[in-house]
């Protein structure tokens, strides 16, 4: 981080249960989070989460690509990820079908 550079918060910090029942989605359970992130040219991306239980994570940038991917994540900040382009990224958070974890997460730019 340079002397005079600013943190933008792209997501504020949230917390939920991932996995439970939801008969209103297909397949029953709520076990795919999704978040977009409005990002910017020439920063870093970091994204801060806490689980209860291991989750997979994933960040993709505008093209689809994934920068980053980790499985059975249970805590701790991912990047900095360079962001090569305008426009948004998506922190994508899922967990196995029956299985659930408390999540609290949040991201930022720098």
């Amino acid at each position: 981080m340079s002397l005079f550079g600013r943190r933008t918060t792209l997501l504020e910090e949230t917390s939920f249960r991932l996995g439970e029942l939801n008969y209103e989605v297909f397949g029953g359970y709520d076990n795919v989070k999704t978040f977009p992130l409005n990002t910017k040219v020439g920063k870093q991306l970091f994204v801060q989460i806490e689980t209860s239980d291991p989750i997979d994570v994933s960040v993709v940038d505008g093209t689809g690509m994934n920068q980053k991917f980790k499985e059975g994540f249970t805590g701790g900040t991912i990047g900095p990820l360079p962001v090569k382009e305008k426009g948004i990224m998506t922190l994508i958070l899922g967990i196995w079908r029956g299985d659930r974890s408390d999540v609290k997460v949040s991201a930022w730019m720098e």
